[in-house]
């Protein structure tokens, strides 16, 4: 028996490990640190303390050593389902059974797919939803980025180091990005910019060859050797949702944004599953609240 049970080892699932850990409870941690969008997310440049930047997998290491230092233990198992009852939760993995008297959903959430037909066809084969994790397959070759914001935007610029050129294929009619990332881009060299695109479909004959689509009325088709996928994310909701967890309109977990508490006492959830800004920042702040509020609920 555990008395907290935390689901996601991103950054609120292993801050709220670490807090739990350290305040003497035993802890554990179910999910995968090299999975979150945080390791995938690359060159952090805005998280305090690195005035150089830090990647996103170091950081997901060091958050993960600090949690394990105070005794939380990391269980790479994947959760298919949890019950409440009479006040214990009951957590099901593909390989154990575990029970706690408190959860903390941090799930996170997945890269959003854009549902046309090929995507699914190259997936791996050509279509990526990680520049940082599928970049280096692409040196000195041509790829496509859809998107409209942060993500594209960065994914642009880590491309743009490592290929022959790049197409930047904006859904919106703006670029939706911070400053200092539209600076960057308008120095690139290699990069093309089309904006207002609909993508219709990916083509390809094995592999990924072309993308297609449609911009101010006129279907073009690119010849790419990749497509990169930044269309931002959707909550991984399936397991709060099935244990009963209230959600709100837009689709994520519903919480007290003081206390990370859900409708369902003894379960509270941080991260990007409860939406907000999902930022890393404000999920280590989401975590740490739901560490202290599920401490407290046990006592």
């Amino acid at each position: 028996m555990y008395d907290i049970i935390i689901i996601g080892a991103g950054p609120a699932g292993l801050t709220a490990g670490m807090y739990c850990a350290r305040g003497g409870k035993k802890t554990l941690i179910l999910g995968s640190v090299y999975g979150s969008q945080q390791s995938m997310g690359g060159l952090y440049e805005n998280y305090p303390g690195f005035p150089d930047g830090i990647q996103g997998i170091e950081l997901s290491e060091r958050m993960l050593s600090q949690a394990e230092k105070y005794g939380a233990e990391l269980r790479e198992e994947v959760v298919l389902k949890m019950v409440s009852l009479n006040g214990v939760f009951s957590v099901k993995t593909e390989s154990w059974e575990y029970e706690s008297r408190a959860l903390i959903m941090a799930t996170g959430a997945c890269h959003r797919k854009l549902k046309v037909p090929g995507e699914e066809e190259y997936a791996t084969r050509g279509v990526s939803y990680c520049a940082y994790c599928d970049g280096s397959l692409f040196r000195n070759k041509t790829v496509a980025v859809i998107g409209y914001g942060n993500g594209a935007a960065r994914a642009v610029l880590y491309l743009a180091g490592l290929c022959q050129k790049v197409h930047l294929l904006n859904v919106r009619e703006d670029l939706v990005a911070e400053a200092v990332y539209l600076d960057r881009i308008e120095a690139l060299t290699n990069l093309s910019v089309l904006q207002g695109v609909e993508v219709m479909q990916i083509l390809g004959d094995g592999f990924v060859t072309d993308v297609e689509f449609k911009a101010r009325g006129n279907v073009r088709s690119l010849k790419v050797d990749g497509v990169f996928v930044e269309m931002g994310v959707e909550p991984n909701i399936d397991l709060a949702a099935d244990l009963g967890v209230e959600l709100t309109k837009g689709g994520f977990v519903r919480v007290n944004r003081l206390t990370q508490e859900t409708n369902i006492p003894g379960v509270f959830a941080a991260g990007d599953v409860t939406g907000g800004r999902m930022q890393v920042t404000t999920a280590v702040g989401a975590g740490t609240s739901a560490a202290i509020s599920a401490m407290r609920y046990i006592q």
